[in-house]
């Protein structure tokens, strides 16, 4: 059983090595960021610190972004930092609410407590639409995951099973 954030990366980190050789899976980063891969170089997913939530967050991020998507600095998104309008939140919402649905899958295999993370300090709660869309996506990925979604899920239940984390 992982007991602490360093043990819960370095486990996540094996893991996904094991599931996705190709992507090189770099932690301690100021902040989350994926390098496509070039003609020679792997593709590299950093995450923030060494939060194992951050790491899962970003694996969420690069399952479901697709090969095109895959090919792209941070998979293409744009980003707005804290400080957004009611109108830029709405639409970080709509866009991460299926990363999280993931993302809650994946803490629910390594044993990791999911909240949602709306990525604003502003003190406005979750809005109704985002928190319904977040439950879809969770039921979607338990049910019939995208295909490198469904590996990596997959791929994870087997490596922290045979670890005795699960």
């Amino acid at each position: 059983m992982c007991t602490t954030d360093d043990e819960y990366c370095q486990h996540l980190i094996k893991a996904f090595a094991h599931i996705l050789p190709d992507l090189i899976i770099q932690g301690d980063a100021e902040e989350p960021f994926y390098e496509a891969p070039t003609a020679s170089t792997r593709a590299v997913l950093y995450f923030r610190s060494n939060y194992p939530r951050s790491l899962l967050h970003e694996m969420s991020h690069y399952c479901l972004a697709g090969d095109r998507r895959r090919g792209l600095d941070d998979f293409g998104f744009w980003y707005a930092p804290c400080g957004r309008s009611a109108e830029e939140q709405e639409r970080f919402e709509v866009v991460e609410a299926r990363p999280q649905g993931l993302e809650k899958v994946l803490c629910e295999i390594v044993g990791l407590k999911f909240s949602p993370s709306l990525d604003d300090f502003s003190g406005r709660p979750a809005s109704a639409s985002f928190l319904q869309a977040l439950e879809q996506a969770y039921q979607e990925m338990q049910v019939s995951p995208p295909h490198t979604a469904n590996k990596v899920l997959s791929g994870l239940k087997s490596y922290w099973k045979a670890k005795g984390n699960g």
